[in-house]
């Protein structure tokens, strides 16, 4: 991925030789990475003639297929090369463009988690908690990713985005005061262990709530576990008392819990998730964000499928 003004772009290949890449690198520059072209554009060296033909022959490849791939102000291309001349048929070209739709998800994934937070009592914080814990690191980078990508879906403000995403990242940091041996323990816990378990809204809360700009990340922090229905902790509040932000953020964090492999259970399927949220839809989780977040996963499942 780089800048479309660069000169020389970045390149990933899988069994390509460097020679064979700096041929194919000549082509996505002189093609200005397919930005001008329609999806899927076919490129053939019986159909190409001068210097693109040239370095096509010098590839060793007679024919490529090209898809965009975006990603905020930088984009690329992913080429499928073939070295015969070979013509895609429509579910060809569709799995292409899929393999290109999860390969953009990635990359906003793996951009996401290489971003640093700003603020450096944040940072000293999180890095302690990945000392710690890095289940837990993983799991609060999952939560911020689905959390910015539901709020981003349910039309929250960019200035809103940044909070929802350091807030979702922060959710947990509560968990830096809950003994090893019941964070980590390998199995289920008992009462008296989940009890103390419930305990890291607030105390998260209290690690963060003297930091100098941060209320706006407090209710985040206390209460992701707070319920529609007012069965929550540590506060017990309701409905609309919930903010908005809040309620993203509860949804993101089932989801990654339910979806992940714990020692003493296996992830659930994405069907059976699909069905949990359902099920607790207007009891503990915002109706409407339940629905656009389900649209999200849909759209996945499709992908997948």
């Amino acid at each position: 991925m780089d800048e479309k003004h660069q000169i020389t772009p970045a390149s990933y290949s899988v069994n390509i030789s460097t020679a064979v890449m700096e041929q194919l690198k000549y082509i996505v520059l002189q093609t200005q990475f397919f930005s001008t072209m329609p999806e899927g554009y076919r490129l053939s060296v019986y159909e190409t003639d001068g210097v693109l033909r040239e370095y096509l022959f010098k590839s060793r490849y007679q024919c490529i297929y090209g898809f965009h791939i975006k990603h905020g102000p930088s984009y690329g291309a992913l080429l499928f090369s073939f070295p015969s001349d070979t013509r895609l048929n429509d579910d060809q070209l569709q799995l292409c463009n899929l393999i290109k739709l999860h390969m953009e998800q990635l990359i906003k994934k793996i951009q996401f988690r290489k971003q640093v937070l700003k603020q450096q009592a944040y940072e000293s914080l999180f890095n302690t908690l990945r000392v710690k814990d890095s289940f837990t690191v993983d799991h609060c980078y999952n939560v911020a990713f689905y959390s910015t990508l539901l709020g981003a879906k349910a039309g929250v403000s960019e200035a809103e985005l940044e909070s929802l995403k350091l807030g979702a990242l922060l959710h947990d940091v509560g968990k830096l005061a809950i003994p090893d041996h019941i964070l980590m323990k390998p199995g289920r816990l008992t009462d008296d262990e989940f009890n103390v378990i419930r305990q890291h809204p607030v105390i998260g809360f209290e690690l963060l709530k003297e930091l100098p700009e941060v209320e706006h990340l407090l209710p985040m922090i206390r209460w992701h576990h707070e319920r529609m229905d007012g069965r929550g902790y540590p506060d017990q509040v309701s409905g609309e008392d919930i903010p908005y932000l809040v309620r993203i953020v509860s949804i993101a964090d089932a989801f990654d819990a339910m979806t992940s492999t714990r020692v003493y259970r296996n992830s659930l399927h994405v069907h059976e998730v699909r069905e949990q949220l359902l099920t607790h839809s207007g009891k503990q989780f915002d109706e409407k964000l339940v629905r656009i977040f389900l649209s999200i996963i849909d759209e996945q499942m499709q992908m997948d499928g």
